[in-house]
């Protein structure tokens, strides 16, 4: 196996400069997620991915794959590819959609610019790196198809970055049947193999107000009219220093339980009228043990004691979850991590979530882990190059004794 494993190696150095040309391709076919500020609004008919995933899908044809597109519809397709044989299966899944780029960038964030071992672009370290790894780690495991003892299912999917929590990406996909015995997802970097997330509730409070023209006489007498911007400022401070249990949980070492509002305001109709309405959205981080019933209870408790008139709305709701790390996943991943980059990665909880939550809740053991870089979900966002052709290297030798462990 030994033998084997290092012919793949040399295979993907082969490669190398093939990989960092496609990797800029990637990053110059914009995927930037507009639905960002408003989840809600994603639409499986909205091409935001589609430049992406044809490029992936012609390549993986090229490299002498089958893939598929697999969605509600074609104008936003996930991508999805299976070889091998065998009872076992492999995933590795990873969102093609980006966020917009940081404000004020040194460099057009859409060109792939390369300096100083370093890739820049939008999106290239979240998660247009993984991707690329995912292509290559296949065209040089291809040549050595008969040694897996099993199937490996790359998995490009769609509408992760607003949410993580989409019916038309990842979720979609298990829905449709695509499941397997573990899973890689590639968000970065290589410090920590990620074995859970922490969850989240994200809600919406309106607060009703009396619309009154502010040059009236009534409001000037305070006889009509109230302003529910001013209203919703007493719910801001009530839900400020929200308590949570401060027991610690062991895969989320130093990690707490948060609840962040406002995010998001809005309220107002006319700059000469007495606002009638607003609205604010929250964000709540949690660990394992707490509840969605439990948050919206404790809201719900503050605000009935301040007679305001309000309404409260749930966005979504996504449980904490993790895996052991004692899972085979996390321990060959380990493994051959400290064989390719000679460190020995950490394995615990990540304060944001992914998608993986949705295959963790389906009894599926999922970790992620991905390239090195910087400047993720901000301006100058760059990937390590050697970290690129590494990573892939881990994939590959992972991928080969996952699929050959004895169960």
């Amino acid at each position: 196996m030994e033998k084997i494993k290092q012919k793949i190696i040399e295979e993907i150095e082969k490669s190398k400069r093939e990989q960092i040309e496609f990797l800029q391709k990637l990053v110059q076919a914009k995927s930037v997620n507009s639905n960002m500020d408003d989840p809600m609004k994603s639409s499986p008919y909205d091409p935001i991915e589609l430049e992406v995933a044809q490029l992936i899908f012609n390549k993986l044809k090229e490299i002498g794959l089958r893939p598929k597109f697999e969605g509600i519809s074609l104008s936003r397709p996930n991508v999805v590819c299976e070889f091998g044989k065998g009872k076992k299966t492999l995933i590795f899944n990873g969102h093609m959609d980006t966020v917009p780029p940081g404000k004020e960038c040194d460099f057009n964030p859409f060109l792939g610019f390369i300096k100083d071992g370093k890739l820049y672009g939008a999106g290239v370290l979240d998660m247009k790196s993984a991707l690329c790894c995912y292509v290559f780690m296949a065209k040089a495991l291809l040549k050595f198809e008969k040694e897996l003892n099993g199937k490996i299912c790359l998995q490009f999917v769609i509408d992760e970055e607003p949410m993580a929590a989409s019916h038309f990406g990842a979720h979609y996909l298990l829905e449709k049947g695509y499941t397997g015995n573990a899973v890689i997802i590639g968000e970065p970097n290589t410090r920590k193999i990620t074995i859970g997330n922490r969850g989240g509730y994200r809600f919406k409070i309106e607060v009703f107000g009396d619309v009154v023209h502010t040059g009236s006489r009534e409001w000037e007498e305070k006889k009509e009219g109230l302003n529910a911007i001013l209203e919703m400022t007493k719910i801001i401070e009530a839900l400020q220093n929200f308590q949570f249990s401060e027991k610690e949980h062991h895969i989320f070492p130093g990690r707490k339980n948060v609840l962040t509002f406002p995010v998001l305001i809005k309220g107002g109709k006319a700059i000469n009228i007495v606002p009638d309405s607003c609205v604010a959205f929250g964000d709540t981080r949690i660990l394992p043990g707490i509840t969605k019933e439990f948050i919206e209870k404790e809201i719900k408790n503050k605000l009935d004691k301040l007679g305001i008139k309000y309404k409260l709305t749930p966005i979504i709701y996504v449980p904490s979850v993790f895996i052991k790390p004692t899972e085979p996943i996390v321990q060959i991943l380990k493994k051959n991590t400290q064989q390719i980059l000679k460190k020995e990665p950490i394995s615990e909880g990540a304060g944001p979530w992914s998608d993986m939550w949705m295959f963790i809740e389906k009894g599926i053991p999922c970790v992620n882990f991905g390239c090195d870089g910087k400047g993720m979900h901000d301006k100058n966002e760059y990937v390590e190059i050697q970290s690129v052709i590494d990573v892939t290297k881990i994939y590959a030798l992972t991928a080969l004794d996952f699929l050959n462990e004895k169960q």
